[in-house]
């Protein structure tokens, strides 16, 4: 049981908060050890629980245990109650017995969770815990999970965390004989374990805070993959008044809905995480929005539309829990392959032509930039080309080959001419 839920915990974590851990091998095999890590939210103790390969009974704060349900879902783990209110002697002895039988124990040094990410007082327990049975800490760093769900709020946000296990601090057993009712000696301990701690704390902290303001920051001007769509439009438009082929109302709403979305974006939303995100997501909805209207303009023939949506979304999902500049590079190269693969359908008709230079775009994309999840990606589209080609057999591959060139030739234009993510400009 115990083992099915280690499974589905960390598929949890790995789905909505993308965690990666560190140093795993780090937690000692065999004897006893004190893991102890910063305490920036209530998923800490599951975090640690979860990517151990041996049992680890942990202290935790005894007004837990009376929350119906949550107290017994302690309970059934081997947790340790402690009063933080006052030295609890009691959960001490108790933590003793457990590295006395050479099991692991962990806990928070913090006593509570951080208040700002940041860790503030400390208190010795787990130092104390060590020199008694003169076993070795092994500090955690648990960054993003403050980001994640923050003692201000009450559910979690979806944000990236990593957790990563330092190569533990030995103790010199004469000096834990010699000091082990010295409170200077715990003090010392303490302070050793939080400088090790925040060697990778404060730089996550400070790389978020910049983070953060960065998504504060004010809305982008047009960007070039934003500006695309309007030379698109013009192109198309010249098309539909030679063939007479669809209504110009069917193509100019979607652009009007799109740039007039931007231009609020500009002028009255509130920026933050969210707006950045619906922000890139507008290029992908209108190329989507477009499709039927554009295939009907130019009188060429796109098959198996559904495929091609779900290919989209299958490429472009990654990029959600990605670096944020490698989303917008991503974004300009797949606007870019889009509307040029139409315009190779005017000279060179194929069915499948706007798949494969997707397809070979984001696969090169991938393999070169290696974002994150990026052999989810590769898995994707492997399996989709492959299926493809099953299907249609030497089929798939006729006339597709400028298509193919041009998945190529986009990915080394994005890497030729380098952006700012921000604002557009030439860097």
């Amino acid at each position: 049981m115990v083992t099915i839920l280690k499974i589905l915990f960390q598929m949890f974590f790995r789905l909505f908060f993308t965690v990666e851990y560190y140093g795993v091998e780090n937690i000692p095999k065999t004897g006893a050890a004190v893991l102890a890590g910063n305490h920036p939210s209530y998923l800490d103790p599951i975090l640690i629980y979860t990517v151990s390969e041996r049992p680890v009974r942990f202290l935790a704060w005894d007004k837990i245990f009376t929350i119906p349900l949550l107290g017994l879902f302690v309970k059934s783990f081997g947790a340790i109650p402690v009063n933080l209110s006052k030295k609890d002697s009691n959960a001490f002895e108790q933590a003793v017995k457990v590295l006395a039988r050479g099991d692991l124990i962990a806990l928070f040094p913090e006593g509570q969770r951080s208040q700002q990410g940041y860790m503030e007082r400390l208190k010795s327990g787990a130092a104390r815990m060590a020199i008694f049975n003169k076993c070795p800490i092994v500090p955690i760093t648990i960054t993003g999970a403050y980001e994640a769900w923050p003692v201000t709020r009450l559910f979690p946000r979806l944000r990236k965390i990593t957790v990563k296990f330092h190569e533990p601090i030995m103790l010199d057993p004469k000096e834990c004989d010699s000091r082990h009712e010295d409170s200077t000696f715990y003090d010392e301990v303490t302070e050793k374990w939080r400088d090790i701690v925040d060697t990778r704390l404060i730089p996550g902290l400070k790389a978020q805070e910049s983070l953060n303001k960065h998504f504060a920051r004010p809305a982008a001007y047009l960007r070039v993959f934003e500006i695309v769509p309007l030379a698109a439009y013009l192109i198309i438009m010249v098309a539909m008044l030679l063939f007479h082929r669809v209504s110009w109302l069917w193509l100019t709403l979607p652009l009007i809905t799109y740039y007039s979305y931007i231009i609020l974006d500009l002028m009255v939303l509130k920026q933050g995480r969210k707006s950045k995100i619906i922000r890139d997501l507008a290029a992908p909805m209108l190329m989507l929005l477009w499709y039927p209207t554009i295939v009907i303009a130019l009188g060429i023939k796109v098959t198996a539309f559904i495929s091609l949506v779900m290919l989209t979304v299958g490429v472009c999902l990654p990029y959600y829990w990605a670096n944020y500049y490698d989303t917008q590079r991503f974004l300009r190269g797949l606007v870019m392959t889009y509307y040029l693969s139409f315009a190779i359908q005017l000279v060179k008709p194929a069915e499948f032509g706007l798949h494969w230079s997707l397809t070979i775009f984001a696969l090169v994309y991938a393999l070169y930039h290696r974002s994150l999840f990026w052999y989810f990606q590769v898995l994707l589209i492997a399996l989709y080309g492959g299926f493809v080609y099953w299907i249609m057999g030497d089929q798939a591959m006729y006339n597709h080959y400028f298509y193919l060139l041009l998945g190529v030739i986009v990915n080394i234009y994005i890497l030729v001419f380098k952006f700012t993510a921000h604002d557009g400009r030439v860097v």
